[in-house]
């Protein structure tokens, strides 16, 4: 994403969901349109959208690009999976356009044409969009409150370590309202706008903070008491602390940035004071019906989008555990009959099936007797003739892990080639808890000492001191490209592609 879309990285919009026909769905939008006037000889135009990830896993998945170019005779045509109704960036040739708002099962029509410097522009001819112009009257109204959401020294001003558990909820909720309040009382922008804006401050809103209670409170105890070596507990939640679930609007999600969305119902299942139930052992009518008797006098209804979300991310977390289970056969089943947005199931499936491929045997290594400053080198030696890709992870690490997870597809991509995966981790990371993680990962599996690890991560030429860091070398044992954080599996591979 370029410059547009970075203005626009914290705005999350919400709108109705829009209904649909009472036939079948397909879970795909339709883009489609002509250029108008002659269209220039020899001139190609890409046209490209870039959707909202709503399944957000990892910072590398943030947004989903799908493409197509205009026909000799100026048609076009782009169908895009949705899992709910959302605004897209269109770009032609690069060139970002403005955003169009793409429905399940809905046609958006535009109307491409060169304006009197021959750059190529769109207008609306069925749909809605939002101009640039809409975004810079958004982000005045906002005027930074997005960005203060995220910075504790605003934010937390006014709370302390000693509050309830009531107290720490109403005043962030307070918080929120109060700014709220500000844009509602802007008298230069219409209600649309003002509504758009309200949206994306409660879906920005306190994901983290209000799921975190204890975690904030030692945070400002060790921040705010004078009392250091005394051991602080902070006070224990029950149910009736997560009725601020229903400042939200679940039934709508957001229509721009699918972070807050997926954050909230993964945080949803995997707390431990809502404990709702696996479903890996559970009919799926027998899930419902008890994941609802939890979720519905907190957000306000036992129907709607929200509880298929909640059921993909729930079969999701299934297949993404530590020991995971590839969904049975009455799953399967299950799934087909309950989605009526085929969207939602094709994404399941494709997520059993990379995992059926991507299990890798898991190797436990010794660490190999190596010269000064030569660790890595040993290492790769020892696969001679196979391109190496070593992953410095640790289990505490949530980028490594993300990372990991999301390199699934592509090492089932590589099972059949002449490709090794190696992993290497220090006594950071308790052995019990390295163990488990592994039987998931699979692969060539190092557990060193931390002098060991400082022998090559700091001493050593790679100066790998930074996790993820990924170290590629070819089949020759040739070092071939060094990465420190991970930069998503698409740049692996085109690395791996080109080493092999």
């Amino acid at each position: 994403m370029n410059h547009f879309f970075k203005l626009l990285s914290t705005v999350a919009l919400a709108l109705v969901v829009v209904s649909c026909s009472q036939k079948e769905q397909t879970g795909k939008a339709t883009l489609s349109g002509k250029f108008t006037g002659a269209f220039p000889d020899g001139k190609v135009y890409e046209l490209k959208v870039s959707v909202p990830n709503m399944i957000f896993e990892n910072v590398h998945q943030q947004f989903l690009d799908y493409e197509t170019r205009v026909e000799s005779d100026g048609t076009f045509s782009l169908s895009v999976p949705l899992y709910s109704p959302v605004y897209a960036m269109l770009s032609i040739n690069d060139n970002e356009c403005g955003m169009i708002l793409l429905s399940s099962d809905q046609e958006t029509k535009i109307e491409l044409f060169l304006d009197e410097n021959n750059d190529i522009k769109f207008k609306m001819l069925k749909g809605e969009m939002l101009t640039s112009e809409d975004f810079e009257k958004i982000n005045q109204l906002s005027s930074g409150l997005s960005y203060a959401i995220m910075d504790p020294a605003t934010t937390l001003s006014g709370l302390r370590y000693d509050m309830t558990p009531d107290e720490y909820k109403n005043y962030l909720l307070q918080w929120t309202e109060n700014q709220i309040a500000l844009i509602e009382k802007n008298q230069d922008a219409s209600k649309k706008l003002k509504k758009i804006t309200v949206d994306n401050i409660k879906w920005a809103t306190f994901t983290a903070y209000l799921f975190n209670y204890r975690d904030i409170l030692q945070w400002l105890y060790e921040n705010q008491s004078s009392e250091k070596d005394t051991v602080f507990t902070p006070a224990s939640i029950d149910k009736s602390y997560y009725s601020f679930l229903g400042f939200f609007d679940f039934n709508n999600p957001p229509t721009l940035v699918g972070v807050h969305y997926s954050g909230m119902c993964q945080a949803i299942l995997n707390d431990s004071i809502l404990n709702i139930p696996d479903i890996e052992n559970m009919a799926l009518a027998d899930w419902l019906k008890a994941t609802k008797s939890i979720m519905a006098d907190l957000i306000g209804a036992d129907e709607g989008i929200f509880y298929d979300f909640l059921t993909l991310y729930a079969y999701s977390k299934q297949l993404d555990a530590t020991h995971p289970k590839q969904l049975s056969d009455k799953q399967i089943e299950e799934i087909k009959t309950y989605f009526k947005n085929p969207t939602f199931a094709k994404y399941l499936f494709e997520k059993n099936e990379e995992l059926k491929q991507s299990n890798l045997p898991v190797v436990i290594n010794e660490t190999p007797d190596y010269p000064k400053n030569q660790f890595i080198e040993t290492i790769v030696s020892k696969y001679k003739g196979k391109l190496v890709v070593i992953d410095l992870w640790a289990t505490w690490c949530s980028p490594c892990m993300m990372a990991i997870a999301d390199m699934r597809p592509l090492k089932a991509e590589m099972k059949n080639k002449d490709v090794v995966w190696v992993y290497i981790t220090s006594t950071s990371s308790p052995k019990d808890i390295w163990r488990e993680k592994i039987e998931r990962i699979g692969g060539e599996h190092y557990y060193i000492t931390a002098d060991e690890w400082q022998s090559f991560s700091v001493s050593g030429k790679y100066e790998t001191e930074y996790i993820p860091t990924y170290l590629i070398f070819d089949a020759e044992g040739n070092f071939v490209k060094k990465f420190i954080s991970y930069p998503g599996k698409e740049e692996i591979r085109e690395v791996i592609e080109r080493s092999l």
